[in-house]
């Protein structure tokens, strides 16, 4: 059961460092292209937040899947 939750642990740490580098990626696409871009950039914060939210219901299914 402890091996089962340090992995997903680190499952949960590798994605939360993939929505990180993404959320930082969006903030580079919005910082270089002009400000006209501001749907495209909420389109992308909106992508990210579901996919981010996605990740840490199943963080805690695995949580509860493994008590």
């Amino acid at each position: 059961f402890l091996f089962f939750f340090f992995y997903s642990f680190l499952f949960f740490l590798f994605f939360l460092l993939f929505f990180i580098l993404f959320f930082f990626f969006c903030f580079c696409l919005l910082f270089v292209l002009s400000l006209s871009s501001f749907l495209l950039f909420s389109f992308s914060f909106f992508l990210l937040f579901s996919v981010f939210f996605f990740f840490f219901y199943s963080f805690f299914f695995l949580f509860f899947f493994s008590f």
